[in-house]
C-alpha cells in the first residue's frame, strides 16, 4: 500500500468514528424534539424594578390544554391571551399557538425561570428554563432621585391584639402622569381594615425636590397576637415618557412646543410596589370583669334632662361613651340597679368618623327614668373599661354619680267650668264661671264666607296638592338612597351605560395608540360598572369569562374580548394592528356605541 492509499484509509476511519459519536450524542426520538415543540421566550432578559416584560409560550401544533407556567413567586403573572398561527410550506400545512402573559417583578435579584410544560397528542413536553436579571436600578437607591414611587408605613410595628394601627400610602411623582388603580391592597384574614377619609392630595419637598402625593389612609386592627405580614401594595399607573431624539437631528422651534404642550413622549404603564411590612402583634393581659372588648382611648359621660321632678314624671338619662379606637365595639355600658325607678329604654344613637387622621366614634344611650318614690336619690357612677394601648394595661373610667329630688305627686287636676252654690244632694244652683262654647246662630245672616279667591286659591290649592307629590319623592329618593348604601356598586350599575355612551361620543377618530387607549378605558370600565368589579383590572380573557358568567351570549363576549385584545395590541405595541379601517371602525363612536348597546341589552335581559 502506498502512502496516499494509507491516508485515504486513515480518513476513512476517523470520518466513521465521527459520525458513530454523533449518533451516539444525538437523542432520538420525541425527547430530542421537545425542546422545539414548546419554545419560552421573554422580550428582555434584564428588566429594573417597576418596568415589566412579556413572556411568551410558543407551542408547535394544538396542545391538549394550556401550557402550565413554572413556579414564579417573584412575579406578578397577567395574562395577555393566546394566538393560533397556521402556515403552508411547499403544501405542508403547521399550526401553532402562542400565549402571551405580563411579568411584573416583586422584587430585585436574579431568578431562574424553570420549564414550561404542556402536553401534546398526549405526550407532555417541556421548555428550556432561563434566567432574568431584576436591578433595583440606579434611581432606587436615592429618593430623590426618583420620579416617582410609593411608600407604606404604619403608626407602630409593635400594636397589641385590637389596637388600631393607621396605615399610610402614598404615591410621589414629579412627571406627569395618567390613570392609575391600586391593584392589590389585600391585608388578609388576620386584620379588620377600616377605611380613613378620601384619597387625599397635596404637594411636599423632599431634599429640595417637589413631589405631587396621592395619599390613602386605611385603620388596621390586628385580630391575633404574633408576626402579622401586611402584603406588598402594588400601584398601576400611566407615566408620560419622553421619545429619545436622534443626536444627528437638531433641535426645531417645534420641539419646544411639543415639550411646553406635553405631547413629546408616549405613555407607558409603570408597575410601583411597597415594601411588605410586619406587625409584632402582643396579646392582651387576662381581662377584668365588665370588659366589653374595647382597645384605645375612650371617656365615658352620663347626664339627666332634669334632676328635680315629681313621682311619676320622667327624665331622660343620656349616657355617652365615645373616643378613638375599636370604635365598632362600642356596647351599653352596666347600668347599676335602680330599685326605686321604673325604665325604658330607648334605641342608641351611634356615629364613627372616618374624615381624621385616626378612626374615632361615639355612641349615645338612653333611658326614660320614672320615679317610683318621693325623696332625694340617685343615679350611681357608670363604670367603662377599656385596654388602654399607652399604659399597657387595663383602664376604668366613671361618670360623676347624679343626685334628683323627687317631690310627691300633686292630685288629678280636674276640669272646673262651674261652681257649685250649695253642695248638697239632689239639685243644685250653679253659677256659669265661662263659657265653653260659641254662641248658636239661627240664621246665615251676618256669615261670612272665608273661601279662598283668586290667587289665594292657587295658594290653597298648590298647599293641599303638593305636598303629597313632595311627601312621595323624597320617599323614593330615601328608598333609593338606602338601595346605594345597602349595594354600592348599583349606582355604577345603573349610570354604566349612560358614562359609557357620553365617553364614547368624545372619543377620538383614528386607529393610533390614543384612540386605542381611551377605547379600551371605555369598554373595560363599562363592564366594571356594570359587574361591580375594578374594570382597569381586567384582562381580556377575565373580561369575557366575566360576561359569560353573568349569562351574556358568548359570541357577544368573544367578540368583546378580541376587540380589547386588538386594542391592547395597538396601545402597547404587542403585535401589529391587522385591519386598522376595521379597529378604526370598530373603535369610532358609531363602533363602541352599538357594541356597549349591544352588551347592555343582554344584560338587562339576563337580570330581568
Amino acid at each position: 500500500m502506498d502512502v496516499s492509499t494509507r491516508g485515504w484509509s486513515l480518513d476513512w476511519r476517523r470520518a466513521a468514528v465521527l459520525v458513530a459519536w454523533t449518533f451516539f450524542l444525538v437523542p432520538i426520538g420525541a425527547d430530542a424534539q421537545e425542546p422545539d415543540r414548546i419554545q419560552v421566550t421573554v422580550d428582555r432578559n434584564q428588566v429594573a424594578l417597576g418596568d415589566q416584560l412579556y413572556l411568551t409560550i410558543r407551542i408547535e401544533g394544538s396542545p391538549d390544554e394550556p401550557p402550565a407556567l413554572p413556579e414564579l413567586p417573584d412575579f406578578r403573572v397577567l395574562s395577555r391571551g393566546e394566538r393560533r398561527d397556521m402556515q403552508i410550506i411547499n403544501g405542508r400545512v403547521s399550526n401553532s399557538t402562542s400565549y402571551n402573559y405580563l411579568l411584573i417583578p416583586m422584587r430585585a435579584g436574579s431568578f431562574e425561570i424553570g420549564p414550561a410544560t404542556a402536553v401534546i397528542d398526549g405526550a407532555e413536553v417541556r421548555s428550556r428554563p432561563f434566567a432574568i436579571q431584576v436591578s433595583a436600578g440606579a434611581d432606587q437607591n436615592d429618593e430623590q432621585d426618583r420620579d416617582l414611587f410609593v411608600t407604606a408605613t404604619v403608626s407602630t410595628d409593635r400594636p397589641w391584639q385590637g389596637q388600631q394601627v393607621v396605615y399610610t400610602w402614598r404615591f410621589y411623582s414629579r412627571v406627569p402622569v395618567g390613570q392609575g388603580s391600586i391593584e392589590s391592597m389585600d391585608f388578609g384574614s388576620d386584620v379588620v381594615v377600616e377605611d380613613l377619609g378620601d384619597v387625599r392630595q397635596f404637594s411636599t419637598s423632599i431634599d429640595g425636590v417637589q413631589y405631587s402625593v396621592n395619599e390613602v389612609r386605611k385603620a388596621l386592627f390586628p385580630q391575633r397576637s404574633g408576626e402579622v405580614t401586611l402584603p406588598q401594595t402594588q400601584l398601576r399607573v400611566q407615566v408620560e415618557v419622553e421619545q429619545a431624539r436622534r443626536p444627528s437631528r437638531r433641535r426645531s422651534i417645534f420641539d419646544e412646543f411639543d415639550s411646553l404642550l406635553g405631547s413629546g413622549g408616549r405613555w407607558a404603564t409603570k408597575y410601583l410596589l411597597t415594601e411588605p411590612l410586619t406587625l409584632d402583634v402582643r396579646p392582651l393581659p387576662p381581662p377584668p370583669a365588665g370588659w366589653n372588648g374595647l382597645v384605645g382611648d375612650f371617656d365615658i359621660r352620663a347626664s339627666l334632662s332634669r334632676r328635680e321632678l315629681q313621682v311619676g314624671q320622667s327624665a331622660t338619662l343620656e349616657v355617652r361613651v365615645g373616643g378613638s379606637g375599636n370604635v365598632q365595639l362600642l356596647t351599653e355600658p352596666d347600668i347599676p340597679e335602680l330599685p326605686a325607678f321604673k325604665i325604658y329604654p330607648d334605641q342608641p344613637d351611634a356615629s364613627i368618623d372616618r374624615s381624621g387622621t385616626e378612626l374615632t366614634g361615639r355612641k349615645v344611650f338612653r333611658r326614660a327614668l320614672v320615679p317610683l318614690v318621693a325623696g332625694p336619690l340617685d343615679v350611681p357612677p357608670i363604670d367603662l373599661v377599656y385596654f388602654d394601648p399607652e399604659l399597657g394595661d387595663y383602664a376604668t373610667r366613671s361618670t360623676e354619680p347624679i343626685d334628683l329630688d323627687v317631690n310627691p305627686a300633686e292630685g288629678e287636676e280636674e276640669l272646673m267650668l262651674t261652681e257649685s252654690l250649695a253642695p248638697t244632694t239632689g239639685k243644685v244652683a250653679v253659677r256659669i264661671l265661662a263659657d265653653d262654647i260659641l254662641p248658636i246662630r239661627r240664621a246665615a245672616a251676618g256669615i261670612v264666607s272665608v273661601a279662598p279667591q283668586g290667587w289665594r286659591l292657587w295658594v290653597w290649592f298648590a298647599c293641599g296638592v303638593l305636598p303629597p307629590f313632595i311627601y312621595l319623592a323624597l320617599l323614593a329618593h330615601h328608598r333609593r338612597e338606602r338601595r346605594y348604601a345597602a349595594d354600592r356598586t348599583l349606582r355604577r350599575r345603573q349610570r354604566a351605560l349612560r358614562d359609557a355612551l357620553s365617553m364614547a361620543r368624545k372619543l377620538r377618530s383614528g386607529a393610533g395608540p390614543a384612540s386605542a387607549a381611551e377605547a379600551s378605558r371605555i369598554v373595560r370600565g363599562y363592564v366594571g360598572d356594570k359587574l361591580g368589579v375594578e374594570g382597569s383590572a381586567l384582562t381580556p380573557s377575565e373580561a369575557e369569562a366575566a360576561l359569560v358568567r353573568v349569562g351574556v351570549d358568548g359570541a357577544m363576549a368573544a367578540r368583546c374580548r378580541a376587540l380589547l385584545e386588538r386594542l391592547e395590541a395597538a396601545q402597547y405595541g404587542l403585535a401589529p394592528v391587522a385591519g386598522g379601517g376595521g379597529l378604526a371602525a370598530e373603535t369610532s363612536t358609531e363602533g363602541l356605541s352599538d357594541l356597549i348597546r349591544t352588551l347592555d341589552k343582554q344584560l338587562r335581559g339576563r337580570q330581568a
